[in-house]
Parts: structure tokens; C-alpha cells; sequence
């Protein structure tokens, strides 16, 4: 069986409650959007974070700039590759 790569963006915040807003934010303007929890390999959190697509990755930026919460650590790319997984900033 062939391992298939996964690839993924999350934004990761200090604390929980902008965390969850900010999900709230993103569903309100119809953008796809999941709570998860963020990747043990990021280092950086409250240990949630909002997970979306790449092709929604300017307007996600977007919001982060119009919000400016203020424990917003960053947008992470996260891929999964045959069990190896690596993050980093984007």
C-alpha cells in the first residue's frame, strides 16, 4: 500500500477563547474551517488550533490582520508524509 502525503494550513493562538472566536469568524464568512489539536511538532499554543485549506490561506490572512488578536502566534503548514509529520511557519 503507498503511503499518501497529507498537507494542511492551521492558525495556532495562545488561548483557547480567541482560538475558538476566531473558528466562529471564519465560519461566519462561509470559509471551511475545523478546531483540532494543534501538532505536537509546532511547539506553540494553547494546544487548539483552526485548521483550513491552502486556497483559503489570503483570506484567513485577511481576517488576522482585521481581528489583530492578540495572542495570534502564526499560520503553520503541517505535513503528514508516510507517518513522518513536519510543521512550519508559512
Amino acid at each position: 500500500m503507498e503511503d499518501v502525503m497529507e498537507k494542511y494550513l492551521f492558525i495556532a493562538f495562545r488561548s483557547r477563547e480567541h482560538t475558538i472566536k476566531f473558528y466562529e469568524i471564519m465560519k461566519s464568512r462561509r470559509i471551511q474551517a475545523a478546531v483540532i489539536n494543534t501538532p505536537k511538532e509546532a511547539e506553540a499554543g494553547c494546544g487548539l488550533s483552526v485548521r483550513f485549506s491552502e486556497r483559503q490561506k489570503n483570506s484567513v490572512t485577511a481576517l488576522t490582520e482585521r481581528y489583530s488578536f492578540s495572542s495570534f502566534i502564526g499560520i503553520f503548514e503541517a505535513v503528514n508524509d508516510g507517518g513522518r509529520k513536519y510543521v512550519r511557519p508559512v
